[in-house]
C-alpha cells in the first residue's frame, strides 16, 4: 500500500514537472526577445530598406526554415510588398493587394493569440500591420478609415506595452500617435469632426519619442528616422533638421530612390541649389550606370527640381529641357492623369517655353495641364496663361 502511494506520489510529481515543460515546448518561440534573431532582423530590415529584398531574405532564411509556421513571415512578405507600393505613391494599382497582405498578417497574428494571448510577436505583428494599413489610407487621404485603422494599431500597441514594456520599438508607435493626434485635428477640418476618436496628442513629446526610436529601436529605426524627416519637411517646415534626417537615411540606404528623392526636395526647399544640382547629377548617373530600379521615377522628380533650380538662375533653355525630360519620364509611368510631377513639369515647361518666346510649345503644355486630373489651382493657372497667350 505504501509502495502504491509512493508510486502515485511520484507520478503526481512527474506530472507537475512535465506539464509546464510540455506546454513550454509547444509554445511558439518569442523572436523579439531573441538576441540572435534581433541582430539578423536588423540586418535584414536594412537590406530591405536599401531595396535588396533577396539579400534580406537570405539573412532570415535559417530562421524561416526553422520556424516556417511563425506568423512573422506573413508580416515580412507584406513589408516587402509595402515597398512596391511606397516607391511610387502616384500608382494606386497595388493598393488592394497591400491591404489584403496586411490583413493576412493580422489574421495570422490573431490565430497565434487564440492559443497564446500574451505572445509579444503576435502583438508586434498586429501593431505593425495595422500601422502600415493606416498609413496607406492616410496617403490616399481617407482620413476616417485611417483613424479607425490606427485605433486598432493603437490597441495592439497598448497591449504590447503591457507585456513587453522594454521593447524600444514601442517609441515609434507612441511618438506617431502623440504627434498626429495633435496635428491632424488642427490641419484637417474633417478630422476635427471626429477628433474624439483620437487620443490626447502632444507634438513635442511625439517628436522626442521618434528621436529616441531612431537611435535605439531594432525593427523600427529606419521608419522613425523617415518620419522625423517627413514631419519636419512637410508639417513643421524645419527644413534644416529634415535634411539632417533625410541625409542620414540616404547614407544608410543609398539605393533607395524614395529617400533620395525626399532628400533632394529638402535641399530645394532650403535653397541649397548648388548642392541639389550636384546630388541630382550624381544620382541620375549612378542609377543609369548601375541599372538600379525605378530610374524613370527618379528622372520624373529629380529633373523637375533641376528645372525649378535653373529657373531661379534664369537659365530658361536648360530649365525647359529639364521639365521636358521630367514630363517624358512621367509618360512612361502608371496613372499618368493623376501624376503630380507630370502635371507640375508640364506647367513649368509651358512657363519656360513662354519665356523663350515659343508660344506654340507653351500652349501645348498648358493644354496638357488642363487635361490632367491634377489640383484645381494648377489647372486654373494654366488656363490663365493660355488666355494671355
Amino acid at each position: 500500500m505504501l509502495r502504491y502511494l509512493s508510486m502515485k506520489r511520484s507520478l503526481l510529481l512527474l506530472a507537475i514537472f512535465w506539464i509546464p515543460l510540455f506546454t513550454l515546448q509547444a509554445q511558439t518561440p518569442v523572436l523579439v526577445y531573441d538576441d540572435s534573431f534581433r541582430e539578423a532582423a536588423r540586418g535584414a530590415i536594412d537590406s530591405l530598406y536599401n531595396r535588396s529584398p533577396a539579400e534580406a531574405q537570405l539573412l532570415l532564411s535559417e530562421w524561416r526554415e526553422e520556424l516556417p509556421e511563425h506568423p512573422i513571415w506573413t508580416l515580412w512578405d507584406a513589408m516587402e510588398f509595402w515597398w512596391v507600393v511606397l516607391v511610387d505613391l502616384e500608382d494606386e494599382t497595388y493598393d488592394e493587394q497591400l491591404f489584403e497582405r496586411m490583413d493576412d498578417a493580422v489574421r495570422a497574428a490573431e490565430e497565434l493569440l487564440e492559443g497564446e494571448p500574451n505572445h509579444p510577436d503576435a502583438w508586434v505583428i498586429q501593431a505593425v500591420a495595422q500601422g502600415y494599413a493606416a498609413r496607406q489610407h492616410a496617403n490616399r487621404e481617407r482620413w476616417i478609415v485611417s483613424i479607425r485603422t490606427a485605433r486598432r494599431a493603437l490597441q495592439a500597441h497598448q497591449r504590447l506595452k503591457e507585456i513587453a514594456p522594454d521593447l524600444p520599438d514601442n517609441d515609434l508607435a507612441e511618438g506617431l500617435i502623440l504627434y498626429y493626434a495633435d496635428y491632424l485635428p488642427e490641419a484637417y477640418t474633417l478630422v476635427r469632426a471626429v477628433s474624439w476618436l483620437l487620443p490626447d496628442g502632444d507634438r513635442v513629446k511625439g517628436l522626442e519619442l521618434l528621436e529616441r526610436a531612431s537611435e535605439d529601436a531594432i525593427f523600427a529605426r529606419p521608419e522613425a528616422l523617415y518620419f522625423l524627416g517627413n514631419i519636419r519637411l512637410n508639417y513643421e517646415n524645419e527644413y534644416s533638421r529634415a535634411t539632417e534626417h533625410l541625409q542620414l537615411l540616404t547614407d544608410r540606404y543609398p539605393d533607395n530612390s524614395f529617400y533620395q528623392r525626399l532628400y533632394v526636395r529638402s535641399l530645394f526647399e532650403q535653397n541649397q541649389d548648388r548642392r541639389a544640382l550636384e546630388r541630382i547629377e550624381s544620382l541620375l548617373y549612378r542609377w543609369d550606370e548601375s541599372g538600379l530600379a525605378n530610374y524613370d521615377l527618379l528622372v520624373e522628380e529629380l529633373m523637375h527640381w533641376r528645372g525649378r533650380i535653373l529657373v531661379r538662375f534664369l537659365r530658361y533653355e536648360e530649365a525647359y529641357e529639364a521639365f521636358e525630360s521630367s514630363y517624358m519620364a512621367g509618360l512612361r509611368l502608371p496613372n499618368q492623369a493623376s501624376r503630380r510631377f507630370l502635371a507640375l513639369s508640364a506647367y513649368y515647361a509651358g512657363v519656360t517655353a513662354e519665356r523663350l518666346q515659343n508660344r506654340d510649345t507653351a500652349a501645348f503644355y498648358f493644354r496638357r495641364v488642363q487635361s490632367l486630373d491634377t489640383d484645381r489651382e494648377l489647372r486654373r493657372r494654366a488656363s490663365e496663361r493660355m488666355s494671355d497667350l
